[in-house]
């Protein structure tokens, strides 16, 4: 069992990215871990779904309030629903580094890997979830023809991570994260984290709070069906965010979770469709 508490560090591109292991996050508070979430850009070019809509209309048509609404005044809607989001979860701090975004890449904005490294240096993570900087939203190969802004901050970090472990002279002491995972959408993973269908609510909640990307409330409940129910249904549970390892890892012993030798005690439909103890079973990272 373990006693010490965790510093978890996520590096996500758009203020929404995040939300994609929430669930995951919001059980390490309640465990006592701590939590800082890092949001790399401003998002003010990303899922811009009204002033799409009105671009789409006859320019006549246009709504002016849509149409010459600053970019700024975007941006701070954005970074209020995701602070509101994180509330949903515990998580209170929150690190917004505020580039450009869309495109985002390392060559033209470099010190963002200066500020990543400078935050490693300051929580020292025992855990790093970042994006995969080889396929985006970790989709598979078809993702793998170009360059996004999920990918470069995915480097970005994976940068940061090896700077941060790096004597300099003047500098802080160096830190090597123990451990490094990226979320896994709808690609490969390497396991998955179990969610109770009070945390699969709140993952609800934390999407339709994002209504400046046109979130409503049956477009977020149907999101994590998809979504949370896939990945559970493959792990034989109900809902479930999925991980893949940035590398392989030292053990002391083979890792047999409890959870795995429960549901090896059930049938395939016991499973997939019984509500054992309301999804409160443990399994952490």
């Amino acid at each position: 069992m373990r006693e010490q508490k965790l510093r978890i560090l996520s590096v996500s591109a758009h203020p929404h990215d995040w939300t994609w292991f929430s669930g995951t996050l919001g059980k390490h508070v309640e465990k006592g871990d701590k939590v800082t979430v890092c949001i790399v850009t401003h998002g003010g070019s990303t899922h811009r779904e009204e002033l799409l809509d009105e671009l789409n209309k006859p320019k006549d048509e246009h709504n002016p309030d849509i149409i010459n609404e600053p970019v700024e005044q975007y941006i701070e809607k954005k970074a209020a629903e995701m602070k509101e989001a994180a509330g949903l979860f515990g998580i209170t701090d929150i690190r917004l580094l505020n580039f450009p975004d869309k495109p985002f890449r390392i060559e033209q904005y470099p010190t963002a890997i200066d500020s990543i490294t400078d935050l490693i240096l300051d929580i020292r993570p025992h855990v790093l979830i970042t994006e995969n900087p080889f396929t985006s939203h970790g989709i598979g190969k078809w993702s793998d023809s170009h360059r996004d802004d999920h990918t470069e901050v995915g480097m970005a970090a994976m940068e940061a991570k090896d700077r941060a472990e790096l004597p300099r002279q003047g500098a802080k002491p160096t830190h090597r994260i123990p451990t490094t995972f990226w979320p896994s959408l709808r690609g490969d993973f390497d396991f998955a984290i179990e969610l109770s269908d009070e945390l699969f609510e709140k993952r609800v909640k934390a999407e339709m709070l994002y209504e400046s990307q046109g979130h409503t409330e049956g477009w977020a409940r149907r999101r994590m069906e998809l979504e949370l129910g896939h990945t559970g249904f493959v792990m034989a549970t109900r809902y479930a965010e999925s991980f893949a390892r940035a590398k392989t890892e030292l053990l002391t012993h083979l890792p047999v979770p409890e959870l795995m030798i429960q549901q090896s005690q059930q049938s395939i439909i016991k499973q997939h469709y019984q509500v054992s103890d309301k999804n409160t079973r443990g399994n952490a990272l």
